[in-house]
Order: structure tokens, then C-alpha cells, then sequence
């Protein structure tokens, strides 16, 4: 990342001091080869002496800024003699040697500014579990009814489940927009033709499908109290194993399928005897529900949503 700002940083200070302007759109790459090749030439040598210890004196950094910007004047020239019948403004030894010595000075800097950054804060590990936020209302003690336990985390769940919805079903088929993207979904191009903004209904179901990803992965993280990253792996096999059951393109077929794994789920890990129950196999009965519906239904509970076209 450094040594990408300290290239620009080079090439905007060098520009400054050359005779005509690089940013105008009539200049081409041969006309900032010499600054380019200049701030570079500094980068890659401070780069190669960061790999030989990145624990080095101040005498050494003023080597090497000093050296990289030597370097880097070199470079930047011969860059310069290499493009120069296709150039079309002159750059001089000063403005390749104020770019080398920009970028040394920038990437040397931006080192010592990140090596006291990661030494004085305490980054997260990548692989550790963080633990997720957690709500008295929502996650507090477990509700006992009729002697049956509901953690008050899974009643969030079913409730966002209801709410969401609802709210699709309305967004769906009683708004503009909603219609639009069903018309989209059975025919772009003719839809297109009617006078609705494909691109925008694009965008719309991005943005929906992230906001209800968000939600699902808020309830995930209310009952599994700790998050890694891994956890989403098994979710998005579970996902799309609700919407194959469902039938795929049917939304209320996608609730319905998930309402029926998460029973199936439970029920097995709670009345299946033996070697096979137990919630170490609640997952291989998920998948044995899909593969059986595949087989006998393979269009879903609800079945599939299936166009037709004249």
C-alpha cells in the first residue's frame, strides 16, 4: 500500500516541476515514463532493502533514501531515453530526481508510521472466535413454556423471519418497483422495451438480497454468541438447500423450506436414537431431505417458478 502512494506521491511532486502538463489527456504514458520510472526505481529499492531486514539504523535509512533516489533518477532517464521519439514533453533531470526523492521520502515514512501502528495496537487474530454483541432482550435468559425451553434468540429469528416476510411479499407484488423486477426477472429485454430501468432493478435486488443477508446474519450471530469465518460456509449450503426445497425462484417456497430443514434439523437431533442422532448429524439428515427431494420432487415443495414465453 505504501509503496503505491509513495509512486503517486513521486509522480505528483516530479509533475510539478516538469515543463508542460502530464494530466492533460492529449500527453500519453510515454510522456510520464521518466517520473513513473523514477519513483520506482526509489520503491524498488527501498523494497528490496526492507527484505533484507526490515530493523534498520537511521544511517541506513538515510542510505537508502539517498541511494533510492540515485537509483531512481537512473531509471526514471533511462525510461526517459527509451520513450523518447514517442514522447511529446521533455522531462529533466530535476523533475526524475525531485520524483525519486519524493517516493524514497514517502515510503520510508509511511514504514515508520506503520511500524508504530501495528506495534502499538492489539489486532484481532483472523482465525479467532470474536465474540458477537449480545442483547438483554434478545439474548437473555431462556423462556420456559409448558415446560419447553425458547431461547429468546430463536423467537428473534422466527419474528425477523415473519416480518421479512411480509415486507418482501409487499415490496414484491405491491409496489412499482416490486412488479418491475418481476417483469425484469421473466423478460429483460422486453421489459426494457416497456419502459422500466433494468440496470436500477439490478441494483434494487443486490441491495435487497444484502439487506436480508445482514438480518439473517445478525439472528446467526445472536445464537451462536461467538462469530468466525468460518460460519458462513455451512450457512450458505443450508440456504440454498432451503431454497431447493422450496423451489428455486419461489420465495415463499425458500421460507417455507427453511421452516422445514430447521424442523427437520431439530427433530432428528432430538427423537433419533442411537449411533445416527444427536445434533452431530442433524446436518447429514438436512442433506438426506434435500437428496430425497430431489429425487421424487425435484421442483420443490412449492415448485419451481417457471416462465413462459410466447
Amino acid at each position: 500500500m505504501f509503496a503505491g502512494l509513495a509512486i503517486a506521491a513521486g509522480y505528483l511532486a516530479g509533475n510539478r516541476q516538469t515543463e508542460g502538463n502530464l494530466d492533460n489527456p492529449v500527453s500519453k504514458w510515454h510522456d510520464r515514463a521518466p517520473l513513473l520510472g523514477g519513483a520506482a526505481g526509489a520503491v524498488a529499492l527501498w523494497i528490496v532493502v526492507l527484505l533484507i531486514s526490515t530493523d534498520i539504523s537511521a544511517l541506513y535509512v538515510v542510505v537508502a533514501i539517498v541511494g533510492g533516489a540515485l537509483v531512481g533518477t537512473a531509471v526514471g532517464m533511462t525510461a526517459g531515453a527509451a520513450t523518447k521519439s514517442h514522447a511529446r514533453v521533455r522531462t529533466g533531470v530535476r523533475a526524475v530526481a525531485v520524483s525519486a526523492g519524493v517516493a524514497a521520502v514517502t515510503a520510508e515514512v509511511g514504514w515508520i508510521l506503520f511500524k508504530e501502528l501495528i506495534n502499538k495496537v492489539e489486532w484481532p487474530s483472523a482465525k479467532a472466535r470474536i465474540p458477537f454483541p449480545q442483547l438483554d432482550v434478545v439474548t437473555g435468559k431462556a423462556l420456559q413454556v409448558g415446560g419447553v425451553t425458547i431461547q429468546r434468540s430463536a423467537i428473534f429469528t422466527v419474528a425477523a423471519l415473519a416480518v421479512c416476510a411480509v415486507l418482501l411479499w409487499f415490496f414484491i407484488n405491491r409496489t412499482r418497483l416490486g412488479r418491475g423486477m418481476q417483469a425484469v426477472s421473466q423478460d429483460p429485454d422486453t421489459a426494457r422495451l416497456m419502459g422500466i430501468n433494468v440496470d436500477r432493478i439490478i441494483v434494487v435486488a443486490f441491495a435487497l438480497g444484502a439487506v436480508l443477508a445482514s438480518i439473517a446474519g445478525v439472528s446467526q450471530g445472536l445464537q451462536n454468541n461467538n462469530i468466525d469465518f468460518r460460519m458462513g460456509f455451512l450457512a450458505g449450503l443450508k440456504a440454498f438447500t432451503a431454497a431447493v426445497l422450496g423451489g428455486i425462484g419461489n420465495v415463499y417456497g425458500a421460507v417455507v423450506g427453511g421452516l422445514v430443514l430447521g424442523v427437520v434439523e431439530a427433530m432428528a437431533t432430538q427423537y433419533i436414537p442411537g449411533q445416527f442422532g444427536g445434533s452431530t448429524w442433524k446436518d447429514v439428515w438436512a442433506f438426506v431431505i434435500l437428496i430425497l427431494v430431489l429425487v421424487f420432487r425435484p421442483q420443490g415443495l412449492l415448485g419451481a417458478r417457471v416462465v413462459d414465453r410466447a
